[in-house]
C-alpha cells in the first residue's frame, strides 16, 4: 500500500491503510529523545555538545474494538473473525510473539487544518494496562517506537516520522 507524502486533506486515504477509528482525547502524545555528551574544557566549561542517539515514540488511545485495533494490539495471526450467523464474533489470543513492523498513518483534522503523520515503519512495543469497567470505554493505550527506514526504501516518507501539514487559513510563510 503506497503510503502518503502529502496532506491528502479530508479525502479518503489509500484504500489499503485501515481504519482504526476514535482516538482518544489526549491525542497523540510524541516523544522524542536524543542522548547527548557535553564535552568540558579544563576549566569545566562546555565547548561542545555531541549527540549519541535518538530516539522517537509515538503514544496513541484506541477508543475503537475493530479488528484492525484489535490486530494492531495482539497481532494479526491472533485475532479471528467471523460474521456468520448476522453476528460479528472474534477470537483473540493474547500471545508473547513479538509484534510486526509496520506502517502508521495518523491523520489529524481541526477545522480547515489537517496534519497527516506517516510512520513507514513502526512497532508497537508497549500497551498500557487494560481496564474493563463499567464507567469507562474499553480502550488500548500502545506505543510505538519508530524506526528510520534504510536508505532508499521508502523515499517518499525517509525519516523515522514524516509529517505533513496543511494550513489553509494561514496566508504567511512565518
Amino acid at each position: 500500500t503506497p503510503l502518503p507524502d502529502e496532506v491528502p486533506f479530508v479525502a479518503p486515504l489509500h484504500s489499503g491503510v485501515e481504519g482504526h477509528g476514535w482516538m482518544g482525547e489526549g491525542g497523540l502524545r510524541n516523544n522524542i529523545t536524543r542522548d547527548i555528551t557535553k564535552h568540558r574544557a579544563f576549566s569545566g566549561r562546555v565547548v561542545k555538545t555531541t549527540q549519541d542517539s535518538y530516539e522517537e515514540t509515538m503514544q496513541v488511545t484506541f477508543y475503537e474494538r475493530s479488528p484492525n485495533v484489535l490486530a494492531t494490539v495482539f497481532g494479526d495471526d491472533n485475532v479471528t473473525v467471523d460474521v456468520g450467523g448476522g453476528h460479528r464474533k472474534m477470537t483473540v489470543r493474547h500471545e508473547e510473539d513479538r509484534l510486526p513492523v509496520s506502517s502508521f498513518v495518523i491523520r489529524v483534522v481541526e477545522g480547515e487544518k489537517t496534519s497527516v503523520i506517516v510512520i513507514p515503519e513502526g512497532q508497537v512495543t508497549e500497551v498500557d494496562e487494560i481496564e474493563i469497567n463499567h464507567q469507562s470505554l474499553w480502550m488500548y493505550v500502545v506505543t510505538i517506537d519508530t524506526f528510520k527506514p534504510a536508505t532508499g526504501t521508502n523515499p517518499t516518507n525517509p525519516a523515522a516520522v514524516n509529517e505533513y501539514i496543511d494550513e489553509p487559513d494561514v496566508a504567511s510563510g512565518t
